[in-house]
């Protein structure tokens, strides 16, 4: 696996980091079992149970929806990030130190090279993050500091929150950078520079911007947002970073490794719409703020907020994108059990403006006066419907229900049925009426879009459309499902079906998941490595998820007789080999037309019939 990590250090975080201790942590697990736990499942909504946590190998399954895998596969699903953000968060919960020269496939160069391209573009943002505060205080007139006086941001604030300048130059940046030693490409692949596609001459990215330092959760600058101080701007107010190894603005929110202390000992989090919003409520004292990076609020994003508090203050502004800012991110947080308020601004203004208007009093008595983002939802509605005709206020109670199905805690759902009731002026009967209504008109919609989408499949691509059938026909599926039981059960059973397939494991095709994973297992009991069997699989998982694999890592079945089982299965599986084969020559067959060729073919089918034979006797 080119994870750029060695395995050792891998397995190094997978042992220390329990799985029920994770899970545990962001959902209810109760004892199931010796070895397992069951809960809700994270990932969808359900009422009973069917996520299933297995102690002994430390794996997760739903048989609700099919995620599963190890704590690598959990974080990776749970906060949508890659396998090296998740490396590097379970690494810093469990206290393990990634070393910069890990190996890759066991190649230790490999390793190096891998780590060190992203720790050259850590150094890069850091430089240029030094180089635009030293630009911004030894330029006192120019536009950007003039413009952070005329905001009342101090010194001291801008040097606390990393603010600066780019030179108003166009190859400013670029020259700097080659003086350190950084080449063109490294430049451009960081985002400091940008090369045009026409002539391919470099330029300065943020020339004459204001500049905000964009830090991970380990508070590393891995990019930055910068303002405009022209009036019409031909790029745009504000520009980031473009997309890196290190900057992925989906799942970074700004000055969150300075938010995340207040965020946990308060439990809330205020989440704003801009950098200057973020830095008024910190300097009121609310050192919980963040802010996107410019773009919509996204599921990332609050998954990171939910680790650090339940508690999320919306304080986004009073217009019209502002309010459509707010209902967005109330979806998006509403499945994740969180509780949401908004803050309202007087006089329409901004945290920022209400800052310097108002002082740290004005801002906390506005967080003070927070209120549900129901009442926001419900205060928008007279702008969309009639609510004086009895027509308007059903269409109303539908836009409501079709947030409320997003909630996935039943006791929530309950209160904010009587919320609902009560600011629409209809019965929780009723409402709870046109919640079923809404919910089985979204299942009618998804069943048709899944039709339609089945359908343009079969039309377009005929041999899309039949190809999981041909290469996982049922017999197939179960014969390898119960080989792979077997053989993760008992390392005599993975030994013997080794010595069955001696010569013949190359028919296990890669390209089939059931079989890799048993020519895994197999590998692994033969090499006197049964025990890692079910770790190496996990490993598979993280390149190339699995919903039977992981079922079958955390179901354990059992056999009445584990002999008869194996053997059955193994006649099928060579059973089935032998009829795709032979349909596979067979269609050879029909289009062949040089004779030597269909006697190639002829015999092929007489050798397999012959082997067939030789088999059942």
């Amino acid at each position: 696996m080119a994870f750029g990590v060695s395995k050792d250090v891998i397995e190094e975080i997978r042992s220390r980091c329990d799985i029920v201790d994770l899970i545990g942590s962001v959902v209810p697990l109760k004892r199931a079992g010796t070895n397992t736990y069951k809960g809700l499942c994270p990932f969808h909504q359900e009422k009973t149970p069917s996520f299933h946590v297995d102690a002994a190998r430390q794996m997760y399954h739903c048989f609700g929806c099919g995620k599963g895998g190890d704590v690598f596969r959990f974080c990776m699903d749970r906060e949508n990030v890659g396998f090296s953000d998740a490396l590097h968060m379970l690494a810093a919960r469990v206290g393990v130190v990634i070393p910069e020269s890990s190996a890759e496939n066991g190649d230790p160069a490999a390793g190096r090279r891998h780590a060190s391209e992203r720790e050259r573009l850590y150094r890069i943002n850091e430089d240029f993050c030094c180089f635009f505060e030293r630009t911004l205080l030894s330029n006192p007139d120019s536009p950007p500091a003039r413009y952070l006086a005329g905001r009342g941001i101090p010194r001291e604030v801008a040097e606390h929150f990393r603010i600066g300048a780019a030179p108003d130059d166009w190859t400013a940046c670029l020259r700097y950078g080659r003086s350190l030693g950084y080449s063109e490409e490294e430049l451009v692949i960081s985002g400091i520079v940008r090369r045009k596609e026409e002539s391919g001459r470099l330029f300065d990215h943020f020339k004459g911007r204001l500049t905000f330092a964009i830090t991970n959760e380990q508070g590393r600058v891995v990019g930055f947002s910068a303002r405009s101080l022209e009036a019409k701007p031909v790029a745009g107010k504000y520009i980031n970073t473009p997309e890196s190894p290190i900057f992925k603005k989906g799942n970074l929110l700004y000055a969150l490794p300075l938010a995340r202390k207040m965020m946990v000992e308060r439990n809330m989090a205020i989440l704003c719409e801009g950098q200057l919003d973020a830095i008024a409520f910190h300097r009121a004292g609310l050192e919980c703020a963040v802010a996107p990076q410019g773009t919509g609020f996204t599921e990332g994003q609050a998954r990171i907020l939910k680790r650090y508090a339940s508690r999320v203050f919306l304080a986004f502004d009073s217009d019209a994108a502002g309010q459509k800012a707010i209902l967005r991110a109330v979806e998006i947080l509403l499945p994740l059990s969180m509780e949401i308020r908004v803050i309202r601004i007087p006089g329409g203004k901004d945290p920022d403006e209400l800052f310097r208007n108002g002082g740290a009093a004005a801002v906390t008595a506005a967080v003070e006066g927070a209120v549900s983002w129901l009442e926001i939802l419900a205060g928008s509605l007279p702008e969309r419907y009639d609510m004086q005709s009895p027509a308007g206020r059903g269409r109303a109670a539908a836009e409501v229900a079709g947030y409320l199905l997003k909630v996935t805690n039943q006791v929530e759902l309950e209160l904010y049925v009587r919320q609902a009731s009560a600011l629409l002026q209809v019965s929780e009967d009723a409402f709870y009426s046109e919640l079923r209504q809404v919910q089985a008109g979204a299942r009618r919609a998804e069943s048709f879009r899944a039709a339609r989408d089945e359908e343009s499949v079969r039309r377009d691509s005929p041999e899309r459309a039949g190809s999981a059938a041909k290469r996982f026909p049922s017999g197939l599926t179960v014969a390898l499902t119960t080989l792979l039981e077997l053989a993760l059960a008992s390392e005599d059973a993975a030994r013997r079906l080794g010595e069955i397939f001696d010569g013949e494991r190359e028919t296990l095709e890669e390209s089939n998941p059931l079989e890799r994973a048993l020519n895994t297992v197999i590998g692994a009991a033969l090499n006197g490595e049964h025990d890692q069997a079910a770790s190496l699989l996990a490993d598979q998982q993280l390149e190339s998820p699995d919903a039977e694999i992981s079922r079958i890592l955390v179901e354990h079945k059992e056999f009445l007789d584990p002999e008869k089982a194996l053997n059955d299965s193994v006649a099928q599986l060579h059973r089935e080999h032998c009829r795709a084969n032979r349909a596979e020559l067979m269609r050879r067959l029909r289009s062949a037309v040089d004779p030597a060729e269909r006697m190639e073919i002829l015999q092929g089918i007489s050798k397999l019939n012959q082997k067939e034979k030789e088999r059942l006797i």
